[in-house]
């Protein structure tokens, strides 16, 4: 089966979708309420209360870990198990070989079929631009992962992919260099988009809603039932929303560093 596929990019693709384009489920979106958009301030938190989750985190996964086994999910309780990842300490993230590297979750984290909205996001670095594709963040189905968040080998770019679709970047890959990737699925709207150092860089019609009901993955991806885009580099601050986040909220993500 060809991976390849029709594809809309920066910004033409915007250009060409239009608006009004998407398809519309009769229901909202999913709520995600923008810092800028004027709504009421919060009550200021006691001193002793705990603070609170970002609104719609539901995994995150900083790998950090100095050792062992175990990737540890600090907001949603969906531990890794790791195989044949390195360790590099507290702002360098696990490192990965690009031949079997793997985090893996017990199920799944994220609901991707029809009509759902997710996010995921994360710091990756390339060791090398590799020849194929290789997928920093999925998660599985039984015959192909669910999303990709990637890089592109037919595309040389980034890209946010479902099977056979791809929202693809404009920024060019390099070697050993930090970037910050988002894939943002608005299942109300039926849209794919890829951000890039919290940047909107693609978006592409979501043709074929792909639900997943397997493991969440960092460090490969699926396809034909096989494991397949072990990622070569180093990735760290691994987050999962359950709804589409707004630009502005991007953009921060972009900005933790």
């Amino acid at each position: 089966r060809s991976r390849r596929a029709f594809l809309l990019s920066g910004a033409g693709a915007l250009a060409a979708l239009g608006v009004g384009t998407g398809f519309w489920l009769n229901r909202p979106a999913d709520p995600d309420p923008d810092p800028a958009a004027g709504s009421a301030p919060a009550p200021s938190p006691s001193p002793s209360s705990a603070p609170s989750p970002p609104p719609g985190l539901v995994g995150l996964w900083p790998l950090d870990e100095a050792s062992g086994q175990v990737a540890r999910d600090t907001a949603g309780g969906h531990d890794g198990t790791v195989t044949g990842v390195a360790w590099q300490g507290a702002g360098e993230g696990a490192a990965f070989d690009g031949t079997g590297s793997q985090i893996v979750t017990a199920g799944p984290v994220l609901k991707t079929g029809e009509g759902s909205s997710f996010t995921v996001a994360a710091w990756v670095r390339l060791s090398a631009v590799p020849g194929v594709f290789a997928t920093a963040v999925s998660q599985d189905s039984a015959d192909a992962s669910g999303f990709y968040l990637q890089y592109s080998s037919e595309d040389q770019g980034w890209a946010f992919s479902r099977p056979g679709l791809r929202a693809v970047g404009r920024t060019a890959p390099a070697a050993h260099v930090w970037t910050h990737l988002t894939g943002v699925c608005d299942g109300p709207a039926r849209k794919l988009h890829l951000y890039v150092n919290g940047v909107q860089e693609a978006v592409v019609e979501d043709t074929g809603p792909a639900p997943a009901t397997g493991a969440f993955m960092i460090g490969r991806a699926s396809f034909d039932g096989q494991p397949r885009d072990f990622f070569p580099g180093a990735i760290r601050d691994v987050r999962a929303f359950d709804r589409a986040l707004a630009p502005a909220r991007v953009a921060k993500l972009a900005q933790l560093g």
